[in-house]
């Protein structure tokens, strides 16, 4: 996490560490339920009533994601995160050295390719993390919208072209603003 070994390297070494197995990861699903932040469902039903696509780009697992993407009404399509691979006895068997977010500054590059393929000329990519932040440090995002609601990080702070602290603050700003080119 402190950036001193390259993030697929690492991806690696944990899970061939923790070697999850498909049975581990359902369990750990029952057991752990997701937890959603205040706001996030009504964001994302706004941000949509207005016409505007929702994509999550998550350095977590897809096995893990998609359920809360299928929860929040998001196509699974617009999801881009690591996927875990299984034999088939459900054994683990790698990660996908494919997808964007297993390396170094892969979340830039799926915003980047994200607009390439649907065309947008801008996105607003919110998050809490410093791999969200590089996000607007390397020209993918229009605009990066850092969030200290959950954990206050004053490195992603001073990065944002906004800071919040409660996910209310955006859909306030959304509901007073018409919507612009929506698509």
């Amino acid at each position: 996490m402190g950036g001193t070994v390259e993030f697929k390297e690492a991806l690696r070494t944990r899970l061939g560490v923790m070697h999850p197995s498909r049975q581990a990861v359902d369990k750990f699903l029952a057991d752990h339920p997701h937890r959603v932040t205040k706001g996030i469902p009504e964001l994302v039903a706004l941000l949509k009533a207005r016409g505007q696509e929702v994509f999550l780009v998550s350095g977590g697992f897809r096995q893990i994601i998609h359920p809360l993407a299928e929860s929040l009404g998001i196509p699974l399509s617009h999801v881009f995160a690591n996927s875990i691979l299984f034999d088939h006895d459900g054994r683990y068997a790698g990660f996908d050295e494919s997808e964007f977010t297993c390396r170094s500054g892969g979340k830039p590059a799926a915003i980047r390719h994200i607009k390439e393929k649907y065309g947008y000329e801008e996105v607003v990519m919110v998050g809490d993390g410093a791999t969200d932040a590089e996000a607007r440090t390397e020209g993918a995002a229009s605009l990066f919208i850092g969030y200290g609601g959950v954990v206050v990080r004053p490195g992603v702070a001073a990065k944002a072209d906004w800071y919040i602290m409660d996910i209310q603050q955006m859909i306030d700003v959304l509901k007073a603003a018409p919507p612009a080119n929506a698509q």
